[in-house]
């Protein structure tokens, strides 16, 4: 694939962090369950219908879109990652329905259209220009198409990214900052800049709301600690300082005792997640 507007996510995503995803998929594919139900609730897709989902990572969006289009239907799994659209591939070779597109959603020369749906489980906050991306998209779509995408609210209302990234800043240091609402996964946070995005695009009745879900993990505290210091913000932190397998652990023991209060009965850990919903469509 040749460069692209979005080149840097490219390159990041299809690096070592690409792969650990591919390494943890089923631990991410569980953390996330909740999310993806709420983008597969809203967007409903019927048996039939065609789907193409943005960003779809290792392609747990995509499988539940399949099963949900059947047969008669069909799902374009898209992402920028090589390494996590194979891996979404070889999880979907059962489904003749669903096939594949590498590409950049901001400017990627679709290979099919007249799409009903356009999904994501955060996969559209790391556009270095979100309403061509999102005008793109909608070029995918027919006429009155809908999107229904995920994505984080700001870190401040969620313990998933603000407690780990505490703990590394404080053990570590402060990496550089970024500038509020940039690509990455906070980019689309501030609800009414991400709505005025949709809409300069030339999307139609769009709307957005912050849901609160739960991020899950089998296991306890000290599990989601180990995975949070393995993807996520402390995990950005601990490679941007090269830290040490001291440190990590360090880090981890921490965020695992502010985990705690999450500890489920059951033995596993549930972390309330605030997540906008952002819907619009495509003018008829």
């Amino acid at each position: 694939m040749t460069d692209t507007p979005n080149v840097k996510e490219r390159d990041f995503w299809s690096g070592p962090i690409g792969q650990s995803w591919v390494t943890s998929q089923e631990e991410m594919d569980i953390q996330l369950a909740e999310v993806a139900d709420l983008v597969m609730r809203h967007a409903d897709p019927r048996p039939g219908q065609r789907v193409i989902d943005i960003g779809s990572g290792t392609g747990a969006l995509s499988l539940l879109a399949a099963n949900a289009v059947g047969s008669t239907g069909r799902v374009l799994t898209t992402d920028i990652s090589e390494p996590l659209l194979s891996h979404a591939s070889k999880r979907g070779q059962h489904l003749p329905q669903m096939r594949t597109f590498l590409g950049d959603a901001q400017i990627g020369d679709w290979p099919e259209t007249d799409f009903d749906l356009a999904i994501s489980r955060f996969g559209v906050m790391f556009f270095a220009d979100p309403p061509a991306a999102f005008a793109n998209i909608a070029k995918a779509l027919k006429p009155g198409g809908s999107i229904v995408f995920a994505a984080w609210a700001p870190a401040s209302r969620n313990p998933f990214w603000h407690i780990p990234a505490k703990h590394a800043v404080a053990h570590l240091g402060q990496p550089p900052k970024t500038e509020p609402d940039s690509p990455g996964p906070m980019g689309l946070s501030t609800m009414s800049l991400a709505l005025e995005r949709l809409r300069d695009s030339g999307l139609e009745n769009v709307s957005g709301e912050e849901v609160t879900v739960h991020l899950r993990h089998t296991d306890g505290p000290h599990a989601f600690a180990n995975l949070c210091t393995r993807m996520g913000a402390a995990k950005r932190i601990l490679s941007h300082f090269d830290a040490s397998p001291e440190d990590q652990h360090i880090i981890e023991t921490q965020i695992t005792a502010e985990f705690a209060p999450f500890a489920q009965p059951d033995g596993s850990t549930a972390i309330p997640a605030a997540i906008n919903l952002l819907t619009a469509t495509k003018p008829i």
